[in-house]
């Protein structure tokens, strides 16, 4: 009979322990991470200047990564440089690639090792040339398997000389932990689109890759942003200005230790 009751007992904590684990706090929430980088540049060429900085991306992400980030946001612009050569076309053109689900492109197949390596959700700012010559400001996501899962074109381009203007598109992706991202950048958060069509359709998380040079306004926008919209903006500033983690008006992150990035739990 005593057997029996251990047994018993012993059920019963098993699946109270369980049903706790299904129930944390956890389960309705999930670990971000947003970059602050400032771009760095060689005087080789544009590949070993997306190299050097792709390697601060990797030592970015196993960080976060090592204390539980699920998803990861750089910067717009973080891969280009200390130059600036996204002011002319002429200049940005070498950083550019094709971009497709073969991954072939030297720039996404790096990024997407990385996601795969540290088993993390990828957004970042990249330059995509097409086949009929068109350059995009451009945003991809990659899954923690490494997969291309999300290709956003910036809708709105700061520099209209140097990036081309795409056709209306309204970019999604869904989390395998169940969480829908909206895709934006940078100058896209003050126009009512592509907002309010990803709003309309129950996106209440963004990745947003920025360049924003003034801190103060930087942060602050986003914060208000976030607060007016009811809204989690995982934002990532280039240089280490007004990155952070902004939910509903409130910022909730706290800034690594080398102050390469801000972590903190987002809550669904």
């Amino acid at each position: 009979m005593n057997n029996i009751k251990m047994q018993l007992i012993e059920t019963i904590v098993a699946i109270l322990v369980l049903t706790s684990e299904g129930t944390s706090e956890n389960s309705n929430s999930y670990k971000a991470a947003v970059a602050q980088h400032a771009s760095m540049g060689s005087a080789n060429s544009p590949q070993d200047t997306v190299a050097l900085n792709i390697a601060a991306y990797s030592n970015i992400t196993k960080q976060a990564a090592a204390q539980g980030a699920q998803i990861i946001t750089f910067p717009e612009w973080g891969l280009f440089g200390d130059e600036n050569p996204q002011l002319k076309r002429e200049t940005i053109i070498p950083f550019c690639e094709t971009i497709d689900d073969s991954l072939s492109s030297p720039t996404v197949n790096q990024l997407s090792a990385l996601a795969r390596a540290n088993s993390i959700v990828i957004v970042s700012n990249v330059c995509e040339q097409t086949e009929e010559g068109k350059l995009y400001n451009t945003e991809v996501a990659f899954s923690e398997t490494g997969n291309l899962i999300a290709k956003y074109h910036k809708m709105h381009p700061w520099f209209p000389k140097t990036f081309d203007t795409p056709p209306e598109e309204i970019i999604t992706f869904t989390t395998s932990w169940g969480v829908t991202f909206g895709l934006i950048i940078c100058y896209d958060i003050v126009h009512s689109q592509p907002v309010k069509d990803l709003l309309s359709l129950g996106v209440r998380h963004f990745p947003y890759s920025v360049s924003f040079p003034v801190e103060f306004i930087s942060s602050n926008g986003f914060r208000m942003f976030s607060k007016m919209k009811s809204v989690a903006l995982l934002a990532s500033d280039l240089g280490k200005g007004g990155s952070g983690l902004f939910v509903k008006g409130k910022s909730v992150g706290t800034i690594s230790e080398d102050g390469s990035f801000i972590l903190g739990e987002v809550a669904v």
